[in-house]
């Protein structure tokens, strides 16, 4: 170790150079002056942040033999970007609650989100800028430069002039998608729809807060949620339908959607849905679904009736001890397979058409150059009304196809999971195979292997 002078100042840097800390052996004649103090430091390139009154300390003391700490930067001040403070619930799964007891919770489901007119929405906290430091060399120490948050957008709400509070325009729904808030109305009763009511066609989404009585119709472009009972009526949504108490249907009533389904059970109703179907019970119901269906719940079952979804089936029961006639599908039958082998030779034959119709126009053009026919040549005007024509039926036919193709796709791996029995009575379908239940399983999956319907009991 280097060993210390014993007359002159020691000066150490900390890390960083964010301080400085000054030794000062036995000085061997005179004592020392702030002023060799001072120049100790500036020969080490300590120039900012010096502790006057610490030196003027350490040579009126005689602090000798030990480190002081004489000298300290200042440390940057990280600025903290801007945010936004949202008064309304952003994450709507629409999901149930399952209770520790195995039983459903239909109420905490929750896909509208509703504000009252002059409501705040949201709040707006401005980025807090950040301060400089510097070492006590006098480096400058740049701080995090904190970002400002545009103002939000989307419709039916109000900001402030300083950007800062977000209010609604009117009582609605409000929903929040790719950083765009929109607030729309509801068409909300707050009692029963019955035939007082009349029935009801709504730009928007219909909230329920009583039954849904017989004779009914309800048409929603967005969501539909019914908090009571839906007797035998017919819904079609164009968005996710939630009927928390479930539905009698009579075999009189049909429920469509284009998104999701959640309800607690079903009776004598013909279900289609887009999306997929969470519930906890069909009884002698037509389903179906172009996703999933999973029934949970310690009373879970499908019992009569035939239900079918495209990805898969997941349920607690299938059929009852009587045996009742239940039949259950998952995948893709014959005419799917069909109907693809049909589009594509028809998308081929008219890619074909439409290839020979180009070619006679590119003629004609040739044509009418080289003997200046007349600019309104009434077969290239035929030619251009059938080119428009099948590129748009070609169009149509094109997304079919592709939608088909996905759907097989999809259905790839469909299974149909029992988790606690299956009753003689019930037929299991997987794509084109079959297999007729004619003794009691429990805890089995159902799955397709080389053609067959075949059973694993695998939990």
């Amino acid at each position: 170790m280097e060993e210390i002078s014993r007359n002159a100042p020691q000066v150490r840097i900390g890390m960083n150079d964010m301080e400085a800390f000054l030794y000062l052996p036995v000085p061997e004649n005179e004592d020392y002056t702030v002023g060799e103090l001072e120049s100790a430091l500036r020969d080490k390139g300590v120039v900012h942040g010096v502790k006057s009154e610490r030196l003027e300390q350490m040579v009126r003391e005689r602090s000798y033999r030990r480190e002081v700490l004489v000298a300290e930067g200042v440390a940057a001040k990280e600025g903290k970007d801007g945010y936004y403070d949202y008064h309304f619930n952003r994450n709507l799964d629409g999901k149930p609650t399952v209770r520790p007891d195995g039983s459903v919770d239909y109420w905490s489901i929750n896909r509208v989100e509703i504000v009252k007119e002059g409501q705040v929405i949201a709040e707006y906290h401005p980025a807090i800028m950040g301060e400089n430091g510097i070492t006590v060399k006098g480096k400058p120490i740049m701080a995090k430069r904190a970002r400002e948050l545009p103002p939000l957008k989307g419709k039916g709400f109000t900001r402030s002039e300083d950007n800062r509070v977000y209010t609604s325009d009117f009582d609605g729904k409000i929903e929040m998608k790719n950083d765009r808030i929109t607030v729309s109305k509801v068409y909300e009763i707050s009692g029963n729809a019955d035939l007082s009511v009349g029935n009801i066609d709504f730009n928007g989404d219909v909230l329920v807060h009583g039954n849904v009585c017989a004779g009914v119709q309800i048409k929603a472009a967005g969501t539909i949620t019914v908090d009571g009972i839906v007797e035998t009526a017919d819904l079609w949504a164009g968005k996710d339908i939630i009927l928390r108490g479930g539905m009698m249907g009579g075999s009189k009533s049909t429920v469509f959607t284009k998104g999701n389904i959640t309800a607690k059970f079903f009776e004598y109703t013909i279900v289609e849905a887009w999306g997929e179907i969470q519930a906890q019970v069909f009884m002698n119901c037509d389903v179906t679904c172009k996703k999933r269906i999973i029934l949970n719940g310690k009373e879970a079952g499908i019992i009569g009736g035939k239900v079918h979804a495209i990805q898969g089936i997941e349920v607690g029961d299938l059929g009852n001890d009587v045996e009742i006639r239940t039949e259950v599908r998952v995948g893709n039958d014959v005419e799917v397979l069909r109907r693809i082998k049909a589009l594509q030779k028809e998308v081929t034959d008219m890619s074909q058409m439409l290839e020979r119709v180009e070619k006679g126009l590119k003629e004609l053009e040739r044509l009418a150059e080289a003997q200046a026919l007349e600019k309104n040549d009434p077969r290239k005007m035929q030619l251009l009304r059938v080119k428009i024509r099948d590129s748009a039926t070609l169009g149509g036919k094109q997304a079919e196809l592709g939608q088909l193709e996905q759907q097989l796709e999809d259905a790839k791996y469909a299974s149909i999971r029992a988790l606690r029995s299956v009753y003689p009575g019930v037929m299991v379908i997987i794509d084109e195979a079959r297999l007729f239940i004619r003794t009691p399983e429990s805890h089995v999956e159902y799955r397709k292997e080389k053609g067959e319907v075949v059973s694993l009991y695998t939990f």
